[in-house]
This record gives structure tokens, sequence and C-alpha cells, in this order.
């Protein structure tokens, strides 16, 4: 398709999208509480006298307030104490948000950018918790680990089980965003149930004993032997597609 030119060959530009009123306030009012002027818990102005203090109309100031809360910078109370208390996303907004990315997206098991993030995300997950892991996060991941033991011939059961022990080393590494990743995965991951991936019972005991070895690695605090046997856990699971 041809383009259209000025008179000296230049290519026009497009259309200049410029930002609403409530878009700029809404970050005006986000800077503030980035750089702290507004903590975690502490009521923002009352709606009336930020529309006194932006020069804005009602409207673009709720409009603004609704950015921030869907943000999850701010939450709305009723009654009394009512008014917009600043807040902070939790890990929780994190994997939600991550969750729902990931369904738009239609990806699965053997999609290779999950696969690829996997292979650098796990091995770091199970390094770091050999590192960090407290005694109850380690009863943790041996339970899951049993979980599996026990449920061999079950395949959606272990696959619950296998994914749940994911997880849980993921949990142990006190890393929230890595953690984070994993525990949007896990209802993706989990699908493989429907694969042949794990259909046979040497490949579910043959995935139970890397679980086991990689236990005993966090459990030794051998960080390296951690990071190395989940590094070829991961990798031996894709090859097996």
């Amino acid at each position: 398709m041809d383009v259209e030119h000025d008179t000296k060959g230049h290519t026009p530009f497009g259309p200049v999208r410029v930002p609403t009123a409530a878009q700029l306030f809404a970050e005006h009012l986000r800077t503030k509480i980035f750089k702290g002027e507004y903590k975690s818990g502490d009521h923002l102005p009352p709606e009336r006298v930020l529309v006194e203090q932006g020069g804005l109309t009602r409207a673009a100031v709720r409009d603004a307030l609704a950015i921030l809360k869907q943000q999850g910078l701010i939450v709305t109370l009723t009654g009394r104490h009512g008014g917009s208390v600043v807040s902070r996303p939790t890990q929780q907004d994190l994997i939600t948000s991550l969750d729902v990315f990931l369904q738009a997206q239609g990806w699965g098991p053997e999609t290779p950018t999950l696969t690829e993030s996997r292979e650098i995300i796990e091995p770091s997950c199970a390094a770091l918790a050999a590192q960090r892991r407290t005694t109850a996060e380690l009863d943790a991941i041996r339970r899951f680990q049993d979980r599996q033991a026990h449920s061999l011939d079950n395949i959606p059961e272990y696959l619950s089980a296998s994914q749940a022990w994911h997880v849980a080393v993921s949990d142990a590494s006190h890393n929230t965003l890595l953690a984070a990743f994993m525990h949007a995965t896990a209802e993706v991951l989990t699908a493989a149930a429907n694969s042949a991936r794990f259909s046979s019972h040497e490949s579910r005991l043959c995935s139970l004993t890397a679980h086991r070895e990689i236990t005993e690695a966090i459990a030794d605090r051998n960080s390296g032997r951690a990071r190395e046997l989940m590094t070829q856990h991961i990798r031996g699971s894709e090859d097996q597609n």
C-alpha cells in the first residue's frame, strides 16, 4: 500500500494521543504514593478537596481514583471513616494479573515461551530455597512429595501434587516475583494431565525420583546441587514431549 508524503517527501505523523485529565491526575497521585508522600493506610484528601487542588471536574477526579483503584494503589472504604485509602498491590494481585495474561495468550505446557521461562526461573527457585527455606517450608515440600508417591497410579492427583511441590519450592525461595510466576502457571502446567507426558508409570516414578533428590539438596542447603538437579529435571520433562 502506498504511503502519502508531504511536499518535501516526509512521511506524515499519525494521530497524536493526548492523555486525559484523569490519566494525568492519576499519574500525579501515583507519583506521590511511590515517593512516600502518601503511605500505605493513609487517606487521600476527600474528593471535593482533590477537585479544588487539581482544578478538575468531579468526574475527572473520580476517573483518576478509579484508575488507581484498578492498579491496586487505593481501596475505597465506606462509613464514617471511609474514603480513598492508599494500599499496595499484593503478591496475589500479581499472580492474578499473570494468570489472566497467560490464559489470554492460550499458552499450554509445551509453549516455548513458558518452557524457556521455567528453565530460567525454577533452578533459581531451587537454589534460593536451599539457602532460605524454613523448617516449615521444607516440611511442606516433603508433604507434597509424599502425596505424589501415594498417587502414582492416579494421574490427575499425581500431577496436582507434583505442581504443588514445584510451587512449594518457589515459595521457599522467598522471592516474591519468582514465586508469583510459579503460582500463576500452576494451572496451566497441571494441564499436562491431558497430554501423554506422564502417561506411563515409569515417567511418573522418574519425576518423583527427581523431586526427592532436589528436596534432599534443599534440606542439605546445597544451593548448587539444587540448581543443577532442578535444571536437569525441567529439561528432562520437556525432552519427554
